[in-house]
């Protein structure tokens, strides 16, 4: 990525995050970067252009993180329990840093979510990994390892929308080992 092009998301990103996303608009991020509108037009197409690839290169960093933070363990259990945990502080952070979304929440979601499907999938096919490891340890019982996997990040994932458009705390830190028990082993077991 060009120096201009990595200059003019970093000062949109600002923007964003100090006046909102209606509110800033093109010619201010061209001002803040010391160019005219016209010029921003050489590297993106417009504002949503611009927000896409701030939403793909967050998503991008999020995996990273928490990819990192989890393989620093190496029982499969562990790991899904690290990640539940990580990924709740994760979620956390970026509600509070990314507050400008609550007003355009609604709006934004649809480019949110296209921008975010790579790093959805990748997230996806890691948690799938680790239940597999999990399987083949004979840690786990599961029916259907991707079918797992997909609902455990889209619950996860849909955590979010409350903690961004409402501020809110989802799951307190007291909470947390409950929550990732619910999420991990169920709510309810079948007596025999």
């Amino acid at each position: 990525m060009s120096a201009n092009k990595t200059k003019i998301l970093s000062k949109s990103k600002e923007l964003f995050e100090q006046y909102g996303y209606q509110k800033t608009t093109l010619t201010d991020i061209a001002k803040s970067v010391g160019k005219v509108k016209t010029a921003i037009y050489y590297y993106f197409s417009g504002k949503d252009e611009i927000f896409a690839q701030l939403v793909e290169t967050e998503a991008e960093a999020f995996n990273k993180t928490l990819f990192s933070t989890v393989e620093k363990v190496n029982n499969p259990i562990e790991k899904l329990e690290l990640y539940i945990d990580t990924r709740m502080k994760l979620m956390l952070q970026l509600s509070s840093r990314y507050s400008f979304l609550k007003q355009d929440f609604f709006e934004l979601m649809p480019i949110v979510e296209a921008n975010r499907l790579s790093s959805d999938q990748k997230e996806i096919k890691y948690v799938a990994a680790i239940l597999e490891e999990a399987l083949e340890n004979n840690t786990i019982e599961i029916l259907d390892v991707d079918f797992s996997a997909k609902m455990i990040v889209n619950t996860l994932k849909g955590l979010e929308v409350q903690m961004y458009v409402t501020d809110q705390i989802v799951i307190i830190p007291t909470e947390t080992k409950k929550f990732r028990e619910f999420i991990l082993y169920g709510a309810i077991k079948l007596k025999s």
